[in-house]
């Protein structure tokens, strides 16, 4: 075998997060941060290439502005870890476009 020497994965320094309602009608609004790995490289390209004056602006028009935009159909894929069960955080951002979506059956076990 061969050895090969990997690159250590730099640390993103922002809190990534997502204020939200989900579908109950009751939902007082979710806060939750935002542990995608594709954001943690967003963020490090958009370093790279914008610096820090720029990076903020970056993100907010790639994770607001265009995933949340109001063609899209948002949909958050949610975990936790066994240490804190009841705390969960944001693992993936799922946004088709709506059209797309419309014809989708709305519930597992609806008719």
């Amino acid at each position: 075998m061969f050895e090969q020497e990997l690159n250590p994965l730099e640390w993103v320094p922002l809190d990534l997060r997502y204020s939200f309602r989900c579908a109950d009608d009751d939902c007082p609004t979710h806060d939750m941060g935002l542990k995608d790995w594709e954001a943690g490289q967003s963020y490090r390209k958009f370093m790279r290439k914008y610096g820090e004056r720029g990076v903020r602006d970056a993100l907010r028009e790639r994770w607001y502005n265009r995933m949340c935009a109001s063609n899209r159909a948002v949909h958050f894929c949610v975990g936790n870890i066994a240490a804190h069960p009841k705390t969960f955080m944001l693992l993936a951002v799922f946004y088709p476009e709506r059209k797309v979506v419309e014809y989708v059956q709305d519930s597992l076990f609806g008719e």
